[in-house]
């Protein structure tokens, strides 16, 4: 009976994150070893250096997705450093509703957002990499990804090869403040003189440090992501049904990237 009912996208998003699946997500994400570790000093550096070598190629990945979702099909880079973002296509699904204004006024489509936030931090991430002793080689030639961490951008990947761009917005304005929460405690923990087990993790800046930039720019909640979410909500024909499965799919691989790299001892 209720299988058809569309729902505002504000409305939408609030409820996804009443829901049960999110909650738990919440407490596991919550007391998560991982967290707790670099809370108390000791997260190891094949642990630090595990998020480094996941993170470059989940970056690379969701980039492509991102980029395949707001209309560049084409956009197959060898490698984010330099890159430059392309303009949006005048094709791709935005609505005045959106409030996220580019240049001129004109409205920015999530997607084409996104993928210049993970095209900004390419770099970033780089200089996260150099501080625990990697450069862009050994990440690139890194053969012993885990499975469980790349999960996540996998299911991006699914997302955008299907063009669900629905399920993707909710997804990322749920699962993304997850994601942020998470950095905005592992940038206080490293960005600190170490925690009660005494380790420094030698970011002489602390928070502000640059090995710590890529951390603290996801730590930045997004203005207006909610709003930007919604716009695309709001200009597709689905159900709050059609929505859920994607959104707990998307916060179950956030645990199981958490999971992955904590494994790293």
């Amino acid at each position: 009976i209720h299988r058809n009912i569309i729902m505002p996208g504000l409305q939408i998003l609030q409820r996804l994150r009443d829901e049960p699946f999110n909650k738990a997500t919440e407490r596991i994400l919550e007391s998560h070893p991982y967290i707790r570790a670099a809370e108390d000093g000791t997260l190891t550096l094949s642990q630090r250096r595990a998020f480094a070598h996941e993170q470059y190629s989940i970056q690379f990945s969701d980039a492509i997705s991102f980029a395949f979702l707001a209309g560049h099909r084409d956009f197959a880079p060898r490698s984010l450093a330099g890159v430059s973002v392309p303009e949006q296509p005048s094709t791709t699904g935005t609505s005045s509703s959106s409030s996220s204004e580019g240049e001129g006024g004109a409205t920015v489509d999530l997607f084409q957002f996104l993928l210049g936030g993970e095209v900004y931090a390419a770099p970033l991430l780089l200089a996260y990499a150099k501080s625990v002793g990697l450069d862009e080689d050994l990440l690139r030639q890194h053969q012993q990804h885990s499975a469980s961490a790349q999960a996540y951008p996998s299911y991006w990947a699914r997302l955008a090869m299907s063009n669900k761009r629905a399920a993707a917005a909710a997804a990322c304005a749920v699962n993304f403040p997850a994601w942020g929460a998470m950095c905005g405690r592992l940038l206080e923990s490293l960005g600190s003189s170490g925690g009660d087990g005494g380790k420094e993790y030698n970011y002489a800046n602390g928070v502000d440090d640059e090995g710590l930039a890529f951390i603290k720019f996801f730590a930045t909640p997004i203005e207006e992501l909610d709003m930007m979410a919604a716009a695309v909500l709001d200009e597709e024909d689905v159900s709050y049904e059609d929505l859920v499965e994607p959104v707990r799919l998307l916060q179950q691989y956030e645990i199981m990237f958490w999971d992955a790299i904590f494994e790293q001892k």
